[in-house]
C-alpha cells in the first residue's frame, strides 16, 4: 500500500535522524511551512524538503503521482530562487512507487541542473536519497550566455 504524505514525511525525518542531521522538524500534514527541515551536523548546511504522498485509499494513480510530483517540483524550484533561501539546501520527498516514479524520472534533468534532490520511501518506510547538488554558473559562463552569437 502506497505511503500517504503523513507517512512519507514520518519515514524521511526518521531518516535525517538517524543520518546525522540535527533540528529536525516536520510540520503535521495540512499545517503550513516546510513539510520537513534539518541541519546536516557534517556539512552544515540547511535542508528544506516539500514532501507529497498516495491517496489515504493507498492505490498508486497516475494523476494523483502527477500532481503530486508537479506540485513538490514547482514549490522546490521557486525556493531555489527566493533571495532569503539562498545557500539553503532543497528536496522532494515521495513514495518509491510505479507511478511517482515514472513521475520523477521524467524530471530527473531539471531536479539536477537546479540541485534538488530526492527522498524515495517504500511501503515499508525504506528511505532512498538521491542527492543532486546545486550549480551555481560561473560569471563568465552567464556573461558568455548573454553574448549576441
Amino acid at each position: 500500500m502506497i505511503l500517504t504524505e503523513q507517512g512519507v514525511v514520518d519515514a524521511v525525518k526518521a531518516w535525517m535522524n538517524d543520518n546525522g542531521f540535527v533540528d529536525v522538524k516536520a510540520v503535521v500534514v495540512g499545517r503550513r511551512g516546510y513539510d520537513i527541515e534539518g541541519t546536516s551536523a557534517q556539512t552544515g548546511e540547511h535542508w528544506l524538503i516539500e514532501a507529497k504522498g498516495g491517496s489515504h485509499a493507498g492505490e498508486d494513480s497516475s494523476s494523483r503521482a502527477w500532481m503530486g510530483v508537479g506540485a513538490a517540483f514547482l514549490m522546490t524550484a521557486g525556493w531555489r530562487y527566493q533571495p532569503d533561501l539562498a545557500g539553503k539546501r532543497f528536496a522532494i520527498a515521495v513514495p518509491d512507487s510505479r507511478w511517482f516514479n515514472i513521475h520523477v524520472g521524467r524530471i530527473e534533468e531539471p531536479l539536477r541542473v537546479l540541485g534538488i534532490s530526492v527522498f524515495r520511501v517504500s511501503e515499508t518506510g525504506h528511505v532512498t536519497f538521491i542527492e543532486n547538488h546545486p550549480a551555481t554558473p560561473s560569471v563568465s559562463t552567464v556573461d558568455a550566455a548573454l553574448q549576441p552569437g
